[in-house]
């Protein structure tokens, strides 16, 4: 008989991909194995009509030997016919255990099959043990085990009477555990399915909250757009007071010469491209307020520090009302695919904040009103900051400011959406942060407080 010298166990089931089935029935057979010393051994569960092979372990055999038995046997069924010569079919449907001491002498079984594996693998089956697993209470077969070789010291034995009572005691245990197993299975399965239900159930939730958040969010981005048209009216009146009044007047002069029959030319001409001139500062204007307006939802590369200075040119004519000076600090090179519109919106809001918080304190001393506004960009994230010197932000407040509906000013005047506003579209549409704090600082010797805005972001290669 061939042995290895390195001997492996098919039970140890790092081999195959199996599932924990196959596992349960693993170390039942090397259990009985280990208590009746066989050296090898074979587990049929019975599927309708024959009997198919789970497991087979044989300590002789090397990995190799072991992978390519397996390969064979995989896909073996007995079927459970009466007339059938194979041991394993004879002891199922007689629920008898069956020794054979010398599978080359019997006549009642082939073992034709036995005999080929034999002469493949330079092996010698000698003796086995068969027997049905049947269930102890509920009487119901569930297949068969059989046991090869019982080995003491190396040598072959005959399988005898003890033998049999034990392996009559181990397949009653046997059956129970594979019951309990398929039990488990089914209820793991049920299980399963509920959860898979369960899951569908939530996934469709999900997708519908998120929808309803869309909607809200698309909603409150509207009521922010709608809550600042009527600034946006007023700083269009106040773009337009100057250059229409200039065109007035340029106008009641050209009419005044024609009635005069005053002609000069030249000074017509001259006239008239004035006339232009601010004709088309007014529609440059328009467009800054109709592209500020737009919804836009598709991304493109826009400059930033233009960006922030249309934002300023939009309230250009409110922030010189109350005679606020804005100084830049940009670094005009840094460019940035996203939503353009979405930005202006999110720094128009601060510099919003900013004029209200001046004209809260247009009664104190504070002459010289300043916002600042710097563009940098360091390492791979860009930093936009802009701060004031309106005397900052009560500390008792400042953690709440962008919270929604959250508002110091008069219920006519504000709606707590502005800041709330930037902070959504820092997070969602920039995958950015945005805070908040307090800072005093000192610019052409005067000592200044005020607050001052962070946003930064991820720059896109």
């Amino acid at each position: 008989m061939k042995k290895s010298k390195n001997r492996y166990n098919i039970y140890d089931l790092k081999l195959f991909n199996i599932d924990d089935f196959d596992i349960l029935l693993h170390k039942i057979l090397k259990q009985v194995r280990e208590i009746i010393c066989a050296e090898a051994g074979t587990i049929y569960t019975v599927d309708n009509d024959a009997l198919c092979f789970n497991v087979f372990q044989n300590d002789s055999m090397t990995y190799e030997e072991i992978f390519l038995q397996y390969k064979k046997l995989k896909d073996v069924k007995l079927s459970l016919d009466p007339n059938s010569k194979y041991l394993a079919v004879d002891s199922f449907l007689s629920e008898k255990i069956i020794i054979v001491n010398d599978v080359y002498k019997t006549k009642r079984y082939e073992f034709l099959g036995v005999k080929e594996y034999d002469n493949q693998n330079n092996y010698k089956t000698h003796s086995i043990l068969t027997a049905p697993i049947i269930h102890p209470i509920e009487n119901k077969k569930l297949g068969v085990i059989q046991l090869i070789n019982k080995l003491e010291k190396d040598d072959n034995f005959d399988f005898n009477e003890k033998d049999k009572d034990t392996l009559a005691m181990a397949s009653s245990l046997i059956a129970l555990s594979i019951c309990q197993a398929h039990d488990d299975f089914i209820r793991l399965k049920e299980l399963n399915d509920e959860l898979k239900i369960a899951n569908e159930k939530l996934t469709k939730k999900v997708e519908y909250e998120i929808s309803e958040n869309e909607k809200k969010s698309a909603i409150i981005f509207h009521q922010s757009k709608l809550a600042s048209m009527g600034e946006m009216i007023g700083n269009i009146a106040h773009q337009w007071r100057q250059p229409l009044s200039g065109i007035s007047t340029l106008a009641s002069a050209l009419s005044f010469n024609l009635e005069l029959n005053i002609d000069d030319k030249n000074q017509s001409i001259e006239t008239l491209d004035k006339i232009v001139d601010t004709t088309r500062y007014l529609s440059d204007t328009i467009d800054d307020f109709r592209n500020f307006y737009k919804i836009d939802k598709y991304e493109k590369t826009f400059n930033l520090a233009k960006n922030l200075r249309q934002s300023v040119a939009i309230i250009d004519a409110t922030l010189s009302e109350y005679e606020i000076e804005v100084v830049f600090n940009l670094d005009d090179k840094i460019n940035y695919f996203g939503l353009e519109n979405e930005l202006k919106q999110a720094t128009l809001n601060i510099l919003q904040n900013a004029k209200d918080a001046f004209h809260i304190n247009m009664n104190k001393s504070n002459k010289n009103r300043f916002i600042f506004i710097t563009l940098e960009k360091i390492d791979d994230l860009i930093f936009i900051k802009i701060k004031d010197n309106a005397g900052g932000i009560k500390e008792n407040i400042l953690e709440k400011i962008f919270t929604k509906d959250f508002t110091t000013k008069d219920e006519q005047k504000g709606t707590g959406i502005g800041l709330y506003m930037s902070k959504v579209i820092i997070d969602k549409s920039f995958a950015g942060n945005i805070k908040a704090e307090n800072c005093t600082f000192e610019y052409k010797g005067i000592q200044c407080k005020g607050a001052l805005f962070t946003i930064d972001f991820q720059a896109k290669k």
